[in-house]
């Protein structure tokens, strides 16, 4: 039976996550929700309402019988387009910090639906900015500047060099210029939270978060992540989607890709919301732009062959169901940069501290536990 996660003490501080079905904001709602006992946390949806935080092969972390370890939980619905439902939510709950995961991210999804896709993304983020600073110019009588608001972005703001001559690793002040609609709406989802939140009348709750390609160890869809979905070459035909055959598949060999646990960066962002909650005056955690990207490097078919090995596929089975295609992205997707590369280093040393991300091995013999039957 699915259990709502029950609001904690007042005294709790509340942290609202939007986008808490899609897989960065399960693994950000389910790190939380293991301590549920400090924070009050309220996670959001709008067309999946009920998740699944743990399966047989993503288990709890221990036996202890706790609501934050029931397998299903509910979310509170919320259209974040319809503004007015979205201030009455925020003014009841009054959080402290909102977290925006909720986004269309799959670059050629977006471009066939590019009205809806740049108002979830762009005019739904622009109005949560707003919330925000009207929310906190509430609160300006008990010297708070809650709720802070951190925006999931993309490493897709850069252009990989190719028009821009602004080559990677990319700092968080180097010069953007996405070549795609969707690193567009989430620039300009950038610009909206900077404008209103870091500029003139603000007052500094606005924190952007980059992030390149993700993927997470409690999935069973492969599509759900690009960094997964090749692993379809080895389902049964008849698991395949219906207009696909088995023969020989394509898989990009030319662009660099950084694929990050989804675990890894909510961890992060949980030490972030902790910087953020201290609020003392040596804090260096300020409102700004920070990047948070696995620095393991390789291209989608290089990835294929690793996860094929960790399941004891041979390459030349690999190879009979796939093959590397290093000429570009396909004429037919939207346009991508061959490599977006994030430099860390102003993220660590804003929160005190490195950060060890799992090595592609590690991350993926948790993401494809099961395989195929998991995905099945």
């Amino acid at each position: 039976m699915a259990t709502r996660a029950v609001s904690s003490p007042v005294a709790s501080p509340t942290v609202l996550i939007t986008g808490a079905s899609g897989m960065l904001g399960r693994a950000l709602h389910r790190l939380l929700l293991l301590e549920s006992n400090y924070y009050n946390i309220i996670g959001l949806g709008f067309s999946r309402l009920e998740v699944n935080h743990y399966h047989q092969h993503f288990p709890p972390p221990s036996t202890t019988k706790h609501d934050c370890h029931k397998s299903k939980v509910c979310l509170h619905r919320i259209n974040l387009l319809d503004y007015d439902e979205t201030s009455s939510f925020l003014r009841q709950h009054n959080p402290d910090i909102i977290v925006h995961c909720a986004a269309e991210r799959y670059p050629d999804a977006f471009e066939k639906n590019l009205d809806a896709s740049f108002q979830l993304n762009v005019d739904a983020t622009r109005n949560l900015a707003s919330e925000c600073l009207r929310l906190a110019s509430e609160n300006r009588e008990h010297a708070r500047k809650r709720p802070y608001l951190i925006y999931i972005s993309t490493s897709y703001v850069f252009d990989g060099g190719v028009s821009s001559h602004v080559y990677p690793p990319y700092k968080p002040g180097s010069k953007t210029n996405p070549i795609n609609s969707y690193g567009k709406s989430k620039w300009e989802g950038e610009c909206a939270v900077r404008d209103i939140l870091n500029k003139v009348e603000g007052l500094g709750q606005g924190f952007i978060v980059r992030v390149p390609l993700l993927y997470g160890a409690d999935c069973v869809d492969l599509n759900e992540s690009p960094a997964l979905e090749m692993m379809k070459v080895h389902l049964p035909q008849n698991q395949c989607d219906s207009n696909e055959t088995r023969t020989i598949k394509k898989i990009d060999d030319w662009a660099l890709r950084f694929p990050t646990s989804v675990e890894d960066v909510a961890k992060v962002l949980k030490q972030m919301i902790d910087r953020l909650l201290e609020e003392s005056d040596d804090n260096a955690f300020r409102a700004g732009t920070y990047h948070v990207a696995s620095p393991h490097g390789c291209t989608k078919y290089n990835l294929l062959h690793l996860q094929s090995n960790l399941l004891g596929i041979s390459s030349d089975v690999v190879e009979k169901r796939a093959v590397g295609d290093s000429s570009g992205p396909p004429a037919t997707s939207a346009p991508r940069p061959q490599c977006t590369q994030l430099d860390c280093s102003d993220t660590w040393r804003a929160i005190g501290q490195d950060f060890k991300f799992v090595t592609l091995e590690e991350g993926m013999e948790k993401a494809l536990c099961g395989f195929p039957e998991r995905f099945m």
